[in-house]
């Protein structure tokens, strides 16, 4: 996902050096352990060796990614904390350590502990007082990157939970659009659209499509928006939201194909080990959109499935050799 998204950098938006470039912001809403935000310093951390070697400028620009514009958001302490632990490593990894500054205020990546799915607009009354001064600047900064930087990547795998319950008003009802004449206009009188990967398929459609007005949208998440009717809005917003999109549906679904493939092989999820060799129940898709208001072709849409037990080994084939991989259909 992390290459595909720097690819897209490149060829879609003009920017030659991908996700190095000084311009690119990059946001995981619900970062975890930090695993995509490592990946993306790595792909700058590359690009910057092509470019410019190993000269001294390299580790300082990498530090200042971390610190400046590549940015995570976790709801929870215990992985917050080990992803900063694994971009510290990182980045010590690659002697661009994170130190004291002079003022005796520790360096520190961009990753904050804070709901994603709120304090995005002003609140309209005064905020409630957290009980430490460290988790007030917390939130501080968490909003700093929320209302004033410009996120112009939004990638990662946000939390599938169906029974989330409906989203509370702090979250600003973030998936009442994709509700608007699903009743009147499509009659569809029974729907769930509170499943919260949904909400951050809002957010980063609203970041991205309303807002910038330019930029890439990467997520892998459950595959349900892409033919259940409950989403026929939400699909109808993307499509006019985003000029170019890219789905690779990885199948692996309990429910609907009892994890088989279309000739009765064994389909596990994407996610799946040698602990867990089913992995998760759910289906899985990587959904890849652009937005770019200087666009002058027209929209389209490509679709491509994969299946089987060796469907991540082809999936990153299919960056190398896609010749050997399905094609896409438009």
């Amino acid at each position: 996902m992390v290459e595909r998204v720097d690819t897209v950098l490149r060829t879609e938006l003009n920017l030659p050096s991908g996700l190095a470039d000084p311009n690119v912001y990059v946001l995981d809403p619900a970062c975890g352990t930090g695993a995509y935000l490592v990946e993306v310093l790595d792909r700058i951390h590359r690009t910057l060796k092509e470019e410019r070697g190993e000269d001294a400028l390299t580790p300082h620009q990498l530090k200042q990614a971390a610190k400046e514009r590549v940015f995570g958001f976790e709801v929870l302490p215990a992985p917050y904390v080990i992803a900063h632990l694994q971009l510290g490593m990182y980045l010590q990894r690659a002697h661009a350590p994170l130190t004291d500054e002079q003022a005796g205020k520790r360096e520190r990546a961009g990753v904050y502990l804070t709901n994603a799915l709120t304090g995005w607009e002003p609140p309209d009354k005064q905020k409630a007082r957290l009980p430490f001064r460290e988790f007030e600047e917390e939130r501080e900064e968490a909003d700093t990157v929320k209302r004033d930087k410009p996120i112009l990547v939004v990638l990662g795998n946000p939390p599938y939970n169906a029974f989330a319950g409906v989203s509370p008003t702090e979250e600003e009802g973030l998936v009442e659009p994709y509700k608007e004449g699903l009743i009147k206009e499509w009659g569809i009188k029974k729907f769930n659209l509170d499943d919260l990967y949904i909400r951050f398929f809002r957010l980063a459609e609203r970041r991205i499509a309303e807002k910038s007005h330019r930029g890439v949208v990467c997520y892998i998440s459950n595959f349900s928006y892409l033919s259940a009717p409950s989403y026929v809005v939400m699909r109808s917003r993307l499509l006019q939201g985003f000029d170019k999109l890219w789905i690779d549906c990885l199948n692996g679904d309990s429910r609907q194909t009892g994890k088989k493939t279309p000739d009765g092989k064994p389909d596990p999820s994407i996610f799946s080990t040698e602990s867990n060799p089913a992995g998760i129940r759910v289906g899985t898709a990587i959904g890849l959109m652009v937005h770019n208001d200087e666009a002058k072709e027209s929209q389209s849409v490509m679709f491509r499935e994969f299946w089987g037990t060796h469907k991540r080994a082809d999936l990153l084939e299919s960056l190398q050799n896609s010749a050997k991989q399905p094609s896409y259909a438009r």
